[in-house]
């Protein structure tokens, strides 16, 4: 017969490994997935740790707390489709959201971004590849003036992934930009 010492040790065992799993993965926030074709709300990226669902170089949300208590600054914007968007980006960071790719083809992606003087470069990747090359923010005319700009050719293939957007470098502006969404249509061709 086994001691409850052991039956409790092996239970935790057990468990313990399921625990450490969950930490390490995002989940879609709010449980739901976001559909490709369509719009992607910056402000919802997925739920999970730091290290796992973003990663942030300040500490302090500059913004304020739309959602969960976070590190990433989400702004709150009354030219933003949702009312926020995500600003104060700095290289280094990045934000990851669950999609599913309904349909294997080539797409456009629309994102309004803000920047006084030129903001700098990011990219978007799906399950650790490189989508869209460089995306350059260019100069709107102030942090309060939405532009929206079009990254062509975009292919992407059928099903479930991990889109991940990560700020590459700071531009004129010393900041990438302020992102309003993240609008994938499918191209003409």
């Amino acid at each position: 017969m086994k001691t409850p010492h052991l039956i409790l040790l092996a239970t935790l065992t057990l468990i313990a490994p399921q625990l450490n799993a969950d930490e390490n993965e995002s989940k879609a926030y709010q449980g739901k997935v976001h559909s490709i074709p369509g719009l992607i709300e910056a402000e919802h990226w997925d739920e999970g740790q730091t290290g796992v669902a973003y990663h942030d170089v300040d500490e302090k949300n500059r913004g304020e707390n739309y959602r969960e208590k976070t590190q990433v600054d989400i702004e709150k914007r009354p030219d933003a489709s949702n009312g926020h968007g995500i600003g104060w980006t700095k290289k280094g960071e990045w934000l990851v959201y669950t999609v599913e790719v309904k349909k294997s083809g080539t797409y456009h992606i629309e994102i309004p971004v803000a920047s006084k003087k030129t903001g700098g470069i990011f990219h978007i990747e799906m399950n650790g590849k490189d989508v869209t090359g460089p995306i350059k923010v260019p100069d709107t005319g102030s942090w309060q003036t939405l532009k929206t700009i079009v990254h062509k050719n975009v292919k992407l293939t059928k099903g479930k992934q991990q889109m991940k957007v990560l700020m590459d470098s700071e531009g004129e502006s010393k900041s990438i930009a302020d992102i309003d969404y993240y609008k994938f249509i499918t191209s003409d061709k």
